[in-house]
């Protein structure tokens, strides 16, 4: 039954691969030791990585215009660090690059014709605070919860106007969304599989732009996800000691994967 449910889950998380991630709620209290604390230590340190892509963040045009954005990708390479208190809460915060690469279409009402954009950016620094908390633990089972603000000003690199390349001048988009979860754990010897949901809300201000890039027919437009609820699924391997690896898939409201790890001080 174990490996049946190992199968299921690797193949699950395998399929997602074509926001921000959200982690083990369990994590807290995984890593019972570390380089110099122990598990009577009522707070200690984590430093670690994480690496996250966003193949659809499935975001859709709004207040300027209207239609689904074709593609939103992201991909973020950050690292953690994280304060955690009598095994049960997590505060942290994340710090790293981010890069996105989008294209939607729009309609010139009056002329009947379509414009497609696209856009692509660099790497820009990106930050993020959050918590976990483990709210009621029995035997090997868990419940957590969690919350995180994440944060990204962009600069595009190149634009597009129906194929035909243009000046990016001044503009920017600036990214933010803040999302919260609810989710069940279970220990199996060194693996801590886990599910849940979450609330999420994200929004992309675009700025400046030296072309029209919505229906407005000016170089500004918004971007919000189209679906605030989804669902998330991973496993976490740890010893109980020292580091911790995560990976993790998320759907519904957005399809993306993420590697991740701790090291316990």
């Amino acid at each position: 039954m174990r490996h049946f449910f190992g199968l299921v889950l690797l193949s699950i998380l395998l399929s997602s691969l074509p926001a921000a991630p959200i982690g083990n709620t369990a994590a807290p209290a995984l890593i019972q030791r570390g380089f110099f604390s122990s598990s009577r230590d009522w707070v200690d340190v984590r430093a670690g990585y994480e690496g996250d892509f966003v193949a659809d963040a499935k975001m859709e045009q709004r207040i300027q215009g209207q239609g689904r954005v074709d593609t939103y990708e992201e991909w973020i390479q950050a690292g953690t660090l994280t304060l955690n208190f009598l095994d049960r809460l997590d505060l942290y915060g994340v710090f790293g690059m981010s890069q996105t690469e989008a294209d939607w279409r729009f309609e010139d009402m009056s002329l009947g014709t379509v414009t497609r954009i696209e856009v692509k950016t660099d790497d820009h620094f990106l930050w993020a605070i959050g918590g976990r908390a483990v709210l009621y633990q029995w035997y090997k089972v868990c419940l957590g919860m969690g919350a995180r603000y994440s944060s990204c000003c962009y600069l595009p690199s190149s634009l597009h106007s129906n194929g035909e390349t243009q000046t990016v001048g001044g503009s920017r988009f600036d990214w933010r969304q803040w999302q919260i979860n609810l989710d069940f754990s279970y220990k199996i010897d060194l693996f801590t599989p886990y599910i849940g949901v979450k609330y999420l809300r994200a929004t992309t201000d675009l700025q400046d732009f030296s072309v029209p890039i919505s229906e407005s027919l000016q170089g500004v437009n918004t971007f919000e996800n189209r679906t605030p609820v989804g669902f998330y699924l991973g496993c976490t391997l740890s010893t109980g000691k020292y580091f911790m690896l995560n990976l993790e898939a998320r759907l519904v409201d957005e399809e993306a994967v993420t590697v991740s790890g701790d090291f316990r001080f």
